[in-house]
């Protein structure tokens, strides 16, 4: 029988995942701080961020660490992505394969270029300095740990943007383009069990995005045409202050489309698409 994975922190990602791998009939254990866990799961109830609540791990196969900071705080940062991390490996019985679940947020570029996992300009300040230090720490302590770096993530319940098209709040900015990188809870969940399954692509970074990085006003438009709005009602603005902070770069996912996997939602087009007759 196969050994166990273990997913420490199971969000809207990870709890996904778990499901998933239920279903394959694989053992999954999920390791956090709430009680809450998938049926069929086995649950260690833990807080990263204290190395004594991690006594008597089992052996696992792979340790999927999608531990998310419970709050904006650099303090937050620290605990989940670097603290949470040393002290599990350290309290683990023999090491892992590590998928360590990162963030494209770790990329500088702040122009509208492209990046790729090549790139080596790195955000060096800030709460994201520790994602950066996770994916480092991770890699050390390694040579096979894994690194996905998701953009943003939306899907099912988590249509927070299309609530602020249709509410108004997203302004169209007139300023330069503004490119944002997302991708749908299901191409996380595919690319996680892609990777999960193949030794071969182990060892390295990889980019979790979809295959279009957008300009935001142009989502902003399908979006709002798609719920009925009409476009000369979008409010405009040259203030880029109004324009919530996602980073301004064009990343690339050439990488894990070469290793095989197939995106369900290449676009947000696919997979808004589906969310509209929810949010209605």
């Amino acid at each position: 029988m196969e050994a166990p994975i273990l997913i420490v922190g199971a969000g809207y990602v990870g709890g996904s995942l778990a499901d998933r791998l239920l279903a394959e009939g694989r053992e999954v254990i999920i390791l956090r701080r709430r009680a809450e866990h998938p049926p069929g799961s086995r649950l260690i109830q833990a807080d990263l961020a204290d190395g004594a609540t991690l006594q008597g791990l089992p052996s696992c196969a792979q340790v999927v660490y999608c531990a998310a900071a419970d709050s904006g705080s650099e303090e937050a940062y620290e605990r989940a992505y670097l603290t949470g991390l040393r002290n599990l490996l350290q309290a683990l019985p023999s090491p892992p394969h590590v998928l360590y679940v990162s963030s494209t947020s770790v990329y500088a570029e702040a122009q509208g270029g492209w990046v790729d996992e090549d790139d080596s300009r790195l955000v060096r300040h800030g709460p994201s300095r520790f994602i950066v230090a996770g994916e480092e720490f991770a890699k050390e302590a390694s040579s096979a740990a894994t690194i996905l770096r998701f953009g943003g993530i939306y899907g099912p319940g988590r249509s927070y943007f299309l609530r602020r098209v249709a509410s108004g709040q997203e302004l169209l900015y007139t300023g330069p383009v503004q490119y944002s990188n997302r991708i749908h809870r299901d191409d996380c969940v595919g690319i996680l069990l892609h990777l999960l399954g193949r030794r071969d692509l182990w060892g390295t970074v990889y980019n979790g995005v979809d295959s279009e990085a957008t300009d935001r006003n142009q989502v902003i438009r399908w979006m709002a045409e798609h719920l009925g709005r009409p476009l000369e009602s979008l409010a405009r603005t040259d203030d880029s202050s109004r324009i919530p902070h996602r980073g301004n770069k064009r990343i690339s996912n050439r990488k894990i489309l070469a290793s095989g996997y197939t995106y369900r939602y290449p676009s947000f087009r696919e997979g808004y698409r589906e969310l509209l007759d929810e949010f209605r």
